[in-house]
């Protein structure tokens, strides 16, 4: 007769781990159990202290807004938060939630530092004949290098912006999109966007 043995890994809710904040033996398994993430331990670091383990599973995310949206414009050529909220795509997120500083991004929940390539684009207009432009921000910060501006027609035709670029998140960090309106201080209608995350493996 076949014996099977069976064990249970040492567990607990998110929330009762972080209370005790217990040191794992060295290949030790934690598991929270509501939220089905695990941390190993190395013998000498506390939980806090541990990156959850990920490895195995590409942390990615990604929102949009499909309606119709006003961006305020107070000065020509400056970067703006859009002010709006997209939502996110819960059925194909993984470690990624809705940023919590600008509800238009993501933020890594993942629990560990990964690289991400990222893409981001809005359709928008101001009326007639401008110049907008956008940029990836990381925790509100501008990145430059990721600029991207296109020409809005007469008649309220949408400028087309995309870009991307890759960015290293740390477990919390957030990355988001910014506007500019280059020509004038007219307010921007955001038509559509979108801000897509997908970690950058070896």
């Amino acid at each position: 007769m076949t014996t099977y043995t069976r064990f249970k890994l040492r567990n607990g809710t998110a929330a009762e781990w972080t209370a005790a904040n217990p040191t794992l033996l060295q290949g030790e398994i934690g598991v929270e159990t509501d939220t089905r993430k695990y941390k190993i331990g190395d013998g000498s670091t506390a939980w806090a202290g541990l990156s959850y383990y990920i490895d195995g599973v590409a942390i990615r995310g990604q929102c949009s807004k499909m309606t119709d949206g006003t961006i305020t414009i107070n000065t020509s050529g400056s970067y703006v938060t859009t002010g709006l909220t997209a939502t996110l795509d819960s059925s194909t997120a993984y470690g990624m939630v809705l940023g919590t500083d600008d509800a238009f991004g993501l933020k890594n929940d993942s629990g560990a530092t990964k690289l991400f390539r990222i893409y981001g684009s809005i359709d928008a207009t101001d009326g007639n004949n401008s110049t907008l432009g956008i940029k990836l921000a990381k925790n509100g910060v501008a990145i430059d290098n990721s600029e991207c501006r296109a020409f809005t027609g007469s008649g309220a035709q949408e400028a087309k912006l995309v870009t991307s670029w890759m960015v290293e998140l740390e477990d919390g960090d957030e990355v988001s999109l910014l506007i500019s309106n280059h020509s004038n201080t007219t307010d921007i209608t955001l038509k559509r966007g979108r801000i897509i995350a997908v970690e950058v493996r070896a």
